[in-house]
């Protein structure tokens, strides 16, 4: 008894070698980009929009709209927004404030970034207490696009 072998046998080789990996490669990389710039995009809409993932931004205190004359929260310059950014490593992406982005001031925005997301009490010199409540602006809207995140990797996926 004999084996007989029909089709493409030369592309299935080529399938099963180097260029299905290569093909898988690729694929990735671009769902990768396509989520680093949905986040970012998401990211900079909802702190427009003043709720970042469907979350709004608690309140700010009267004495602070007074000073900045303004309701909105993490907008003054527009600095914090436009330094929002996606950075491509392979098959991972970092989104959010890059450590090395400086406002004009010379303050690292990370550093303001971290404050902002996560709130901070400061105990000033002259006795008072000052209380930045959260603002969270990077973390709901990655938990809101979370299983869109996934199906640009896994179409399939449930």
């Amino acid at each position: 008894m004999s084996v007989e072998r029909f089709g493409d046998w030369n592309k299935i080789e080529g399938l099963l070698t180097g260029n299905l990996a290569l093909k898988f490669q690729v694929a990735v990389y671009k769902a990768t980009v396509k989520n680093a710039l949905l986040l970012v995009r998401e990211i900079k809409r909802g702190i427009k929009s003043q709720a970042p993932g469907d979350q709004p931004f608690v309140k700010l205190a009267d004495s602070t709209i007074r000073k900045k004359g303004s309701s909105k929260a993490l907008i003054d310059t527009g600095f914090l927004v436009n330094s929002i950014t996606q950075k491509i490593m392979g098959d991972k992406a970092f989104v959010g404030l890059l450590r090395t982005a400086i406002n004009k001031s010379g303050e690292e925005i990370a550093n303001i970034g971290a404050i902002l997301e996560f709130g901070c009490t400061i105990n000033h010199p002259n006795g008072g207490v000052i209380i930045i409540p959260p603002r969270p602006f990077i973390h709901p809207t990655m938990k809101k696009y979370r299983e869109q995140v996934l199906n640009n990797y896994n179409p399939n996926y449930s």
